[in-house]
């Protein structure tokens, strides 16, 4: 988990007890757009994984494996297969 899932769930849970300042608000909305952009490219390296496992090359699922336990960690991918 992310540190902008934690504190998306912080602001949810503030939310429901009573409404969120203007800062507030505008954190949940970069905390969104960061979970959203943390989702797709979940999506992207999973089928692409899917693709790797369809053809059976071994290196480029090792290639994926270690960019998704990245995005995991960081949020973001490092170099791309080209």
């Amino acid at each position: 988990m992310l540190g902008i899932h934690q504190r998306l769930a912080e602001l949810y849970m503030l939310s429901c007890q009573r409404a969120l300042t203007s800062e507030e608000e505008t954190e949940q909305r970069h905390c969104l757009q960061a979970n959203a952009m943390y989702c797709w490219e979940m999506a992207r390296l999973n089928n692409e994984a899917r693709l790797a496992a369809d053809t059976d090359d071994a290196q480029w699922q090792q290639e994926i494996s270690a960019q998704m336990y990245e995005v995991r960690v960081t949020g973001r991918a490092g170099r791309r297969r080209k």
